[in-house]
């Protein structure tokens, strides 16, 4: 059985007190009642979790938007960038490289 990896969720840009809560594969993850961006480095708050190599499911909760739903594969992804979009839903980025903040 393979080890499992880290997979970094982070809300970026746009937060502005909301409350948020995230869930991989069911289970709570991140459940904030005001999350605020730093416009600084452009992050609002992140959350590591391990999880076995594989398909998984992830789900974003913000009062008054749409609940964003993606699936990522941590054989290939390593952090997810969750930001507030200009219509005020959310969008999702992925990656495999390092993700930084100033």
């Amino acid at each position: 059985m393979a080890e499992p990896v880290e997979l970094t969720i982070a809300l970026e840009e746009g937060f502005e007190g909301q409350h948020v809560v995230v869930v991989v594969d069911g289970d709570v993850v991140l459940d904030d009642p005001e999350v605020r961006t730093r416009r600084q480095i452009g992050l609002a708050r992140s959350v590591a979790v391990r999880l076995p190599e594989g398909d998984h499911a992830i789900g974003v909760r913000v009062d008054g938007v749409e609940r964003l739903s993606i699936r990522v594969d941590t054989g290939a992804v390593r952090w997810v960038a969750i930001s507030r979009a200009a219509d005020g839903g959310l969008d999702a980025v992925t990656g495999s490289g390092l993700r930084g903040y100033a």
